[in-house]
């Protein structure tokens, strides 16, 4: 049964949420909260040694850092996004990443409130309402009623002898705060999910089951049954086969494209091809990976003519990293003439994940790993690389990149990021950088425009700096 130290702390934690970030805009206050919330629910729940809690409270504490430090729109939404994810591993904490965030979604979606009040009113029931409990208080109440009265008596004496002894109690002007009471209210409902834990039960103890090692099925074979291992072995090598010639065909044919301007005969621009190959060599690696966890599947790990098909499929692999490699160049040479932009950033990144992606399908191969766990494996990936990536300020980044490095400036890029960037383009225009001249004005305005909060809880760490770099007061 529900404890009543549980009830204490979640309307413990709910004061502090709604002291935290009532009326205040996202900022330190996320990290502060983090710490604590992760601080308690380890203590609580007693997940210390559980690896895949510890995990994700890291990845977790990862983005309440960001959050802090930049408090771009990226970060608060993967910061509350994380906080899924724990509520998810309190209901089940073996349970894979994905999982989780199923459970802790479907969770914070008033169950675990519903199930709070349910528990609730049992917990009172069993405290107050039932005969033996109200026995109980009953033959204990004269332990306290008879200290307390002769200890209020002699204050009274006392007061009575000493007018200054007595205590002036006034009470506020209080208003009724509907803001304030319904922001309690979803403080509460948000926060509940961490100590009254809810989720789908049977695809958490499906996911548990499901094993990381495959292991070899016995079943006689029928006639009229689907092709055996022979056959779908045979079908495989044939199509890696094919595959792996259409790969290197392609690779040699953008190689040539770079010596040989004649065979560019596309009309879309350098970013459009850049950004259009993304998206096709995305889909065709996520397919590649679909087709190797297909023949990849079951007892044709334990075909014992199965080394040709491992071969070619690694050789799928390898040819669809050396594409990864040949992206990135090409993503390279855009930056290069072009400078940075989130969509440049975001290539990187796409093709870092589909690498790994790639690097963990060949694991699954050579140590005859099940599907799931790739997708686990996979779903871990996301989550810290979404971690880390709200732990750097972009916006500064390419405005810093761009005028030092980029042959072409887009201004007109730069103007839109937000305002930490704007000590890098004072410096510009301190130092009389002709490309920047013309947007002067509305650099000035800009900087005109930031405004410092007084309210501890909305400051970031970027802020600060941008306080100190431009002196605002």
């Amino acid at each position: 049964m529900i404890k009543l130290r549980t009830y204490l702390l979640w309307f413990a934690m709910t004061a502090v949420h709604t002291y935290l970030f009532y009326s205040n805009a996202t900022g330190v206050n996320a990290l502060v909260f983090s710490l604590l919330s992760v601080a308690v629910i380890t203590w609580y729940h007693g997940l210390l040694n559980e690896k895949f809690w510890l995990l994700a409270a890291t990845g977790h504490l990862i983005i309440a850092t960001g959050t802090a430090w930049h408090a771009t729109f990226s970060d608060i939404a993967a910061y509350n996004i994380s906080f899924i994810v724990l509520a998810g591993f309190v209901f089940s904490v073996r349970s894979s990443l994905w999982v989780a965030f199923m459970n802790g979604l479907t969770g914070s979606f008033l169950f675990s409130f519903l199930q709070a009040i349910i528990s609730g009113i049992k917990l009172i029931h069993e405290m107050f309402l039932k005969p033996q409990r109200s026995l109980f208080l009953i033959k204990k109440m004269p332990l306290y009623v008879a200290p307390v009265s002769v200890t209020l008596i002699f204050y009274m004496l006392y007061g009575a002898s000493n007018p200054d002894f007595f205590l002036k109690i006034t009470f506020p002007a209080w208003e009724f705060n509907f803001e304030l009471i319904a922001y309690i209210g979803f403080s509460a409902i948000i926060i509940c999910p961490l100590f009254f834990s809810w989720g789908i039960e049977k695809l958490t103890d499906w996911d548990i089951k499901q094993p990381d090692m495959l292991s070899r099925i016995r079943v006689k074979r029928h006639a009229g049954t689907p092709m055996g291992l022979y056959y779908e072995n045979k079908q495989a090598v044939v199509m890696f086969i094919m595959l792996n010639a259409l790969i290197v065909i392609f690779l040699v044919f953008n190689i040539l494209q770079i010596f040989l301007p004649a065979l560019n005969h596309s009309a879309a621009d350098f970013s459009e091809q850049v950004h259009q190959g993304l998206e096709a060599l995305v889909v065709s690696l996520i397919v590649a990976i679909l087709l190797i966890m297909y023949y990849f599947r079951a007892n044709q790990n334990f075909y014992v003519r199965k080394e040709r098909l491992v071969k070619l499929a690694s050789l799928w692999i390898a040819l669809n990293g050396m594409l990864i490699l040949f992206t990135c160049y090409k993503n390279l040479l855009y930056i290069d003439a072009f400078g940075l932009t989130y969509k440049r950033i975001w290539v990187f990144i796409g093709m870092l994940l589909s690498g790994i992606g790639l690097y963990l399908t060949l694991l699954k191969i050579y140590r005859i790993r099940t599907n799931w766990y790739l997708l686990r494996q996979n779903a871990w990936v996301l989550y810290f690389v979404i971690s880390c990536y709200g732990m750097i300020n972009w916006d500064r980044l390419i405005t810093w990149y761009n005028p030092n490095y980029a042959n072409h400036l887009d201004m007109q890029y730069i103007m839109s990021l937000g305002n930490s960037q704007l000590p890098y383009l004072n410096e510009l225009l301190a130092a009389n950088d002709p490309r920047i001249m013309p947007y002067e004005k509305q650099i000035r305005e800009k900087i005109g425009s930031v405004k410092v909060s007084s309210k501890w809880q909305e400051r970031t760490w970027d802020g600060i700096w941008l306080e100190k770099q431009l002196a605002i007061k």
